[in-house]
């Protein structure tokens, strides 16, 4: 039988990743997810504690709300701390990846923050779960190879 290291959010989480400030405009944003190829990313405090979430969806909000159309609307009026999910979803830094996975299969998210101490110290993506997957399947340790069975490794005696 395998033995099998169980690896934690902390083993495939990104950190410390992309994150962006309240106070910052969607428009200063927006730049940020598509620089670093990310589908969104934590919004934190200058102190670290995680405030929401900002994804290309709630960004995507801007073009539906009247502040967009407004003939003075100011970068004042659209914050990420206007559009940004707030209340999200989290996990710590010793939660194994099977719960993980089950997360991901559980609800429509595309990250996860990892906290500790309320505060942002990573997160965990789809792809980090998948990655993690295939780190585990490659160190696998086996309980026993074939000659463990009392069978010869490399001939066959007659």
């Amino acid at each position: 039988m395998a033995t099998l290291k169980i690896l934690t959010a902390r083993d495939i989480m990104t950190s410390p990743g992309i994150v962006v400030n309240p106070e910052m405009s969607v428009f200063t944003a927006i730049p940020i997810l598509i620089k670093n190829n990310v589908t969104g990313c934590p919004v934190t405090s200058p102190d670290g504690m995680l405030l929401g979430i900002l994804s290309e969806l709630d960004c995507m909000k801007v073009i539906a709300s009247d502040a967009f159309y407004a003939d003075d609307y100011s970068n004042s009026d659209i914050l990420v701390s206007r559009y940004m999910t707030g209340d999200c979803l989290t996990i710590t830094a010793e939660m194994g990846i099977f719960r993980i996975a089950n997360i991901f299969l559980e609800h429509t998210l595309r990250r996860i923050p990892v906290v500790e101490d309320e505060k942002l110290i990573g997160q965990v993506t789809r792809s980090d779960v998948l990655k993690g997957i295939q780190l585990m399947r490659k160190s696998k340790v086996r309980g026993k190879e074939y000659g463990a069975y009392g069978w010869p490794t490399s001939t066959l005696a007659p």
